[in-house]
C-alpha cells in the first residue's frame, strides 16, 4: 500500500484566530495507523501541536492498537471517531479508558438523536458539519451539549455569517474554508490603504533609493509602525530589536524587507484595529510551503529566483480577496515574473508554480485526491509535503503584529 498523503487546515475560535490543526490523511479506507505515527514524527509536528492541538479523523478500531496509542501519549490531539463506532462495546471501553487519562476525543455527529446517546466517560468534544448543526440543532441540543462540557467542533463553514452564527451559539472551534471567500462586512470597494502598499512594495523590488522609501514610511506613520511590530513578531535573526526603518534594512536586507513588506499587506489594523490576522497567516503559510516544496522539485524549473517567486505565489494567491478586487486588476500594480502571473492568473496550468498553487489550494479545499494527483505529478513525495506544511504552518502561526508593541 503506498504511503498516503496527509492535509493541515487551521480551525478557527469564535474571534478567528488559529486555534487547532484539523489533520486528515488523503483517504481513512486502507490507511494503516502506523502511517499516522511516521507522518508525526517525520514531519517533527510535536512543536507545532503544543501550540495548534491536532483535530484527526481515525479509523475506531485505531484506538485498539497499543502502539498508536502510545505514539501519541504526550501529543495534544484530539481523535475523532465515526459515529457508528457507538455500537462498538470494545471501541467504546476503550475510549473511556483514553478518557481515564485525560485525553480528549470527539465523535461525528451525523444524526441529532444520538446526542444525548453519548457516553460521556468516553466523550468530551463532537464534530459536525456546520449546515447540519443550523438545520438540525435546536436550542434545548445546544444547551444540552454546553451542560455536558463538549467541545463542539464544525466543519464546512463556508461563509462569514455562517462562522458568526456558529460563534453566537458557542461553537468553540471552526473550519476556516469561509476565509478564502470575501467578507460581505468590508464592503464592495477596493481596498485602496493596501493598493498604496503594493506600489511601496514595487518600489523596494525594483530596488528603489532608500531615503525614498524612508519618506513613504515618514509618511505612513502607521504604516511604518506595524512594519516594526511584524518585523519584530518572529525571529528574525536579529539578537537586538528592531526599532527603525533604516535599522530594518540594514539588519534585514532587501529581501527579507520585501517579504515582510509582502506580508504587511495582510495586516488587519491596517485599517480595522487589532482582530487576529487568520487570512494573513493562511498567505503566510501558502508562501512558505510553495517555498519549501519549490526546493525539493527537480530537475529546478528555468524561473529566476524560483523560490522567491514560489513564496510570492503562494502570498499573493489571496489578495483578491484582501483587495476586493479582480486578480488581473491586481497584478497589474506589481512587477512580477511571467510565471508567477501565470499561476495567480490561471491555477493548475501548465507551469510549474501554477501546479504548485491548485496542490495546495485542493488541499486546503479538502479535496484530497486531487491535491495528491498533482503532488504525485511533481515528484513530491508524501513525506516531503507532510514536513512542508508542518513547518509553514508553524512559521506562520507565530506571525502576530496585534500583541507587540
Amino acid at each position: 500500500m503506498p504511503e498516503p498523503y496527509f492535509f493541515f487546515h487551521p480551525l478557527l475560535a469564535p474571534d478567528h484566530s488559529w486555534a487547532a490543526l484539523d489533520w486528515q490523511a488523503q483517504s481513512l479506507k486502507g490507511t494503516d495507523p502506523s502511517a499516522f505515527i511516521r507522518c508525526f514524527s517525520d514531519s517533527a509536528m510535536a512543536p507545532l501541536a503544543d501550540m495548534l492541538p491536532l483535530v484527526a479523523p481515525i479509523n475506531a478500531d485505531y484506538l485498539l492498537q497499543k502502539d498508536f496509542l502510545k505514539a501519541f501519549e504526550a501529543t495534544p490531539v484530539v481523535f475523532v471517531l465515526p459515529e457508528s463506532c457507538l455500537q462498538d462495546e470494545q471501541v467504546i471501553a476503550q475510549c473511556k479508558a483514553w478518557r481515564d487519562h485525560a485525553k480528549p476525543l470527539a465523535l461525528q455527529i451525523d444524526h441529532v438523536d444520538v446526542l444525548r446517546k453519548i457516553p460521556l466517560a468516553a466523550f468530551n468534544a463532537i464534530r459536525f458539519d456546520a449546515a447540519f448543526s443550523r438545520q438540525e440543532f435546536s436550542a434545548l441540543d445546544l444547551i444540552y451539549l454546553s451542560d455536558a462540557a463538549f467541545r463542539k467542533i464544525a466543519t464546512n463553514v463556508d461563509s462569514y455569517e455562517m462562522a458568526g452564527w456558529l460563534a453566537g451559539k458557542g461553537i468553540e472551534w471552526s473550519d476556516s474554508h469561509f476565509l478564502t471567500s470575501p467578507n460581505p462586512a468590508l464592503g464592495k470597494e477596493p481596498d485602496l490603504t493596501r493598493l498604496k502598499l503594493l506600489k511601496l512594495l514595487n518600489l523596494v523590488k525594483q530596488d528603489g533609493d532608500t531615503r525614498e522609501i524612508e519618506a513613504i514610511f515618514r509618511e505612513e506613520a502607521k504604516l511604518s509602525y506595524n512594519l516594526l511590530r511584524l518585523v519584530n513578531s518572529v525571529a528574525v535573526g536579529a539578537r537586538t530589536k528592531i526599532s527603525n526603518f533604516s535599522q530594518a534594512i540594514a539588519i534585514l536586507g532587501r529581501r527579507q524587507l520585501q517579504r515582510w513588506l509582502q506580508l504587511l499587506i495582510y495586516a488587519n489594523n491596517l485599517a480595522d484595529g487589532n482582530a487576529p490576522n487568520p487570512l494573513m497567516q493562511l498567505a503566510a503559510a501558502r508562501g512558505r510551503q510553495m517555498e519549501l516544496l519549490a526546493a525539493t522539485i527537480e530537475p529546478i524549473p528555468d524561473i529566476p529566483e524560483f523560490g522567491d517567486n514560489a513564496f510570492m505565489t503562494g502570498l499573493f494567491s489571496l489578495l483578491s480577496v484582501l483587495i476586493n478586487l479582480p486578480i488581473s486588476e491586481i497584478l497589474k500594480e506589481l512587477p512580477l515574473q511571467d510565471e508567477v502571473v501565470d499561476a495567480l492568473s490561471n491555477p493548475g496550468d501548465d507551469g510549474v508554480l501554477g501546479h504548485l498553487l491548485a496542490a495546495i489550494t485542493a488541499g486546503e479545499a479538502g479535496d484530497f485526491a486531487h491535491a495528491a494527483k498533482v503532488l504525485a505529478g511533481l515528484g513530491i513525495s508524501p513525506a516531503v509535503h507532510a514536513k512542508s506544511q508542518v513547518s509553514a504552518y508553524y512559521w506562520a502561526s507565530r506571525i502576530n503584529i496585534d500583541n507587540h508593541d
